[in-house]
């Protein structure tokens, strides 16, 4: 395992540090004056016979959702956090459930928020095999990635001095005392956060997955697909065919798609392949357990966005038309289904997106 020093020098990243983070960087933010929950960090749901789902709670330093699969000799965990203080709190209860070691880490994604506690689960077991995609990994050394990796690191410590100074002046000026005690708690996660970033010694995938990979885990079978480029160009889904359950991380959530880092015009693709395996359970990268019918509102997002953002393109919009336009267009629909949280809401989003396809879709047609 290297440090974070060691990686970056590995990789001649000196330049990485000074980079201020546009707020479109951060795949995960939440407004600042969102309410968040105080409640414990995860809730572990059972999804099926010693298969749960640790839902993050809302926090305005996010935390991903972890799939626990239990075996008759130890633990899978998918995806770690975006810190250790966080990995740790979900380590801590799964040891309070079973004295079985951690053996495998599975990372879906390269993003910040799924991987950044992984030196947790190695600490504890130095045997923990860390599995990824081969793109993921490439994807955590490579400064030029996107919002991920251990280039990402520095960029958020430079960034982090400013975001609480803001929050500091925010403090200040806020009368209303429930948005200040908010703001209050925004500022101890931040301060905490950074610390954590500080100290943070990246565990980077010991194991790469090219295609498909199955898993014999203590009696489970565990299929790990790369079925093609949606949120990342690695995403990796973990699919259980007897328990009938999948974990897709953000390739498939329960709030709004993160297009900056995607590829929105293959997505609904890989969509439809992942579809075709036999799941009734999804445990996304963001909000609950879901049926697997989700599945066909959240890629009807991608077709209905696209074919709209084309048409208003051809009508001859200007981009900021299109994401008014648009937005309005297609809130009927999805607005609803895609503000049940106080992040990755439809508004929040919708204008990004609609750049996102214009950008990535349209243009480069």
């Amino acid at each position: 395992m290297w440090t974070r020093r060691q990686v970056l020098a590995q990789i001649g990243l000196a330049a990485a540090a000074v980079h201020t983070l546009d707020p479109h960087e951060l795949c995960c933010v939440m407004p600042a004056h969102a309410q968040t929950a105080s409640r414990d960090l995860f809730e572990l749901k059972k999804v099926g016979d010693g298969v749960y789902a640790a839902i993050a709670e809302p926090r305005y330093k996010v935390n991903c959702n972890a799939a626990v699969i239990m075996t008759n000799d130890g633990v899978v965990v998918v995806d770690s956090h975006s810190k250790p203080s966080a990995a740790r709190s979900l380590y801590n209860e799964i040891q309070s459930m079973t004295k079985q070691p951690i053996r495998k880490i599975v990372n879906t994604h390269f993003h910040w928020d799924h991987w950044q506690g992984n030196e947790v689960y190695t600490n504890a077991n130095p045997g923990v095999e860390v599995v990824a995609s081969e793109r993921t990994k490439e994807n955590l050394t490579r400064p030029d990635a996107g919002v991920g990796g251990v280039p990402y690191i520095e960029k958020q410590l430079a960034a982090l001095p400013g975001e609480i100074a803001k929050l500091k002046g925010d403090i200040q000026k806020e009368t209303d005392p429930a948005k200040k005690a908010n703001l209050e708690s925004n500022l101890r996660q931040a301060e905490e956060y950074q610390k954590e970033l500080q100290s943070m010694k990246p565990a980077l995938p010991t194991r790469t997955v090219a295609t498909t990979t199955t898993l014999h885990e203590g009696g489970r079978e565990i299929q790990l697909h790369v079925l093609g480029r949606a949120h990342t160009n690695g995403d990796l889904f973990i699919f259980m065919p007897k328990e009938k359950v999948v974990a897709t991380g953000d390739a498939l959530i329960d709030w709004m798609p993160f297009m900056n880092d995607g590829y929105p015009a293959e997505w609904p693709e890989t969509l439809t392949t992942l579809g075709k395996l036999g799941f009734d359970h999804i445990i996304p990268g963001h909000g609950e357990v879901r049926p697997k019918s989700h599945l066909a509102f959240f890629r009807g997002y991608f077709v209905d966005l696209i074919a709209a953002v084309k048409k208003a393109s051809a009508d001859g919009a200007t981009l900021d038309e299109m994401k008014t336009k648009v937005g309005d267009q297609l809130a009927a629909k999805y607005e609803a289904g895609f503000s049940k949280y106080p992040l990755g809401r439809y508004r929040d989003r919708v204008g990004t997106n609609v750049e996102a396809v214009y950008l990535k879709v349209v243009k480069k047609a």
